[in-house]
């Protein structure tokens, strides 16, 4: 229950407002009474009160000082003045000191109830953020570390980043490492005796593994790590005395005795071999994807299948006259640029293809038609996806069109398929979005006096926040702002063609008492609903 303190030098005002006002129905429990500034700031001391009404003509403390001090002092209770001077420039100070409401006497208990609705509907709201905000704080802390996990996952799989998004990442997730500063990477296998275990045990084992590295290495470098889609371990170090210490071949060499114990360690105490291997150290971020790519190449070509080794890259891998065209796949991926309607950043990934393919020697045809083939195979799915033959989606011709003489005419072909894709999945998105607006507003035109956002969610068997921003996009009008409008043209039309009492078509309309539907008919007409009726001749 909410807590309210009345303040007034006259005494028959609070006194008869403690008494005579219904404050339960608001949810208010308490009601402190004060009969001047100095009194009210020792309450204010005393007890956690929601929400003050005080006078503003008061001697030694007026209630604006007053106002000012709970501002300063407790900024989460909401203050109404009362007053009996009626003066812009008291409105215009009250505002200044943050005064939700500005009532004038004597007072309208009408006008009170409608502050009051509105003020613990406010203070409603805020708890219910503060609440969802704590819960988000705590729901982050507990997965920071996959959050970790994933971010640098995806910096060895070659995904890019904007620069100022990267830096906030990693400000967020608490990682001290910045671009261009030098690290080193380690890969770590966990070799068959773990992996004949269930999965569960497997990350178990994976757990304790990362806790011996993190101790081992964590009282000389930052540790951050991940777990690739190989399902290694990929450790990424920088040593904290960088500039002070060590110079770098000393740092390789203290970083190779750590990997030395940490293979040593985890045969010793887990019983279970490993291999490890220490890459050449590099820059963040601009070498990482190359790090691990070496020290993958290193363990598959001169580890292979053979188990328990430790290797360190004596330099990099001799470059093969074959590559793989690691831009066709690097994350964000084409079918994932499609899926979630980036055009702009497919065309542009396009673009980069074409400015990578032209700038390899030796290019062969199969190179060409990987491309050719990963795009179709993208549009496809998407197609497919949306329960779409492709053919259907952007013609038979188009779809199969296999001669291209050059990069360009490929990569046009890439782009104009695109955007026929774009073009017929917008559409029925849109038919889709109509639709779903049409049975929103058919259920309002019948339940309007109790609905709510939540129940218009139930209805379409949607997310509320995903009904309010498609009612929107689509409407231009709030959901909250559609259902008002509903209830007060119901309510000129009860009004006008019935002889109902103005408590029983506010009951109809669904508001909780009438002394509030009052208020809200006067606020959007400028009369009330009885002069409304006098002035449309009905009695």
């Amino acid at each position: 229950m909410l807590q309210i303190l009345l303040v007034d030098d006259e005494h028959y005002v609070v006194d008869d407002l403690t008494i005579a006002f219904p404050w339960e129905e608001f949810g208010i429990g308490k009601v402190h009474q004060a009969y001047s500034g100095v009194q009210a700031a020792q309450i204010l001391q005393e007890h956690p009160v929601d929400i003050l009404i005080t006078d503003i003509a008061m001697p030694g403390m007026n209630g604006l000082e007053l106002v000012g001090l709970v501002k300063e002092h407790h900024p989460h209770t909401k203050c109404i003045l009362l007053t009996g001077f009626s003066d812009f420039e008291y409105a215009v100070e009250a505002l200044k000191h943050g005064v939700l409401e500005y009532l004038v006497k004597p007072l309208d208990q009408s006008q009170l109830r409608a502050t009051l609705h509105a003020t613990v509907t406010k203070i409603h709201e805020e708890l219910s953020m503060a609440a969802s905000l704590d819960l988000a704080k705590l729901a982050f802390r507990e997965h920071l570390p996959m959050l970790k996990d994933k971010l640098l996952s995806e910096l060895v799989q070659g995904k890019k980043f904007r620069p100022d998004e990267l830096a906030d990442k990693m400000n967020h997730y608490q990682i001290s490492i910045h671009e261009q500063e030098v690290v080193h990477l380690v890969l770590v296998r966990l070799e068959e005796r773990f992996t004949n275990y269930g999965s569960d045990s497997q990350l178990l084992f994976e757990y304790a593994v990362i806790n011996i590295a993190e101790e081992i290495f964590g009282d000389s470098f930052v540790v951050w790590q991940c777990r690739d889609p190989y399902e290694y371990l990929v450790f990424l170090l920088k040593y904290k005395e960088e500039g002070k210490g060590l110079c770098p071949e000393q740092v390789l060499k203290q970083l190779n005795n750590k990997a030395d114990q940490l293979h040593y360690n985890v045969n010793e105490y887990l019983k279970g071999g490993i291999s490890v291997v220490v890459s050449n150290p590099g820059l963040f971020t601009q070498d990482v994807r190359k790090m691990y790519e070496d020290a993958v190449y290193a363990l598959k070509q001169q580890v292979g299948s053979r188990q328990g080794y430790l290797l360190s890259v004596g330099g990099r891998p001799q470059q093969a006259q074959v590559q793989p065209l690691r831009i066709l796949y690097e994350p964000p991926t084409l079918i994932h640029l499609l899926e979630t309607g980036q055009w702009e950043g497919y065309k542009e990934r396009l673009a980069r293809i074409q400015q990578e393919y032209d700038s390899w020697e030796g290019c062969s045809e199969e190179y060409f038609e990987e491309i050719r083939s990963l795009l179709l195979s993208s549009f496809h799915y998407i197609a497919h996806k949306n329960q779409k033959l492709l053919s259907d989606l952007v013609g038979y011709e188009r779809m199969h069109k296999s001669s291209f003489r050059s990069m360009e005419q490929l990569m046009r072909w890439g782009e104009e398929l695109a955007e026929l894709l774009k073009d017929q999945l917008e559409t029925d998105t849109q038919t889709n979005q109509q639709k779903i607006i049409q049975e929103i507003s058919s259920f309002l035109d019948v339940s309007y006096a109790n609905a709510s956002l939540q129940t218009v969610a139930d209805h379409v068997s949607l997310h509320p926040s995903y009904v309010s921003r498609l009612f929107k996009q689509v409407t231009g009008s709030s959901i909250s702002d559609y259902i008002h409008k509903l209830k007060m043209e119901r309510a000129l039309a009860q009004l006008r063609d019935s002889d109902a009492k103005v408590y029983e078509i506010s009951e109809q309309l669904g508001y909780s008492n009438s002394q509030y539907f009052i208020k809200v008919f006067k606020d959007e007409f400028g009369m009330t609903p009885q002069d409304y009726r006098e002035k449309t001749g009905v009695k």
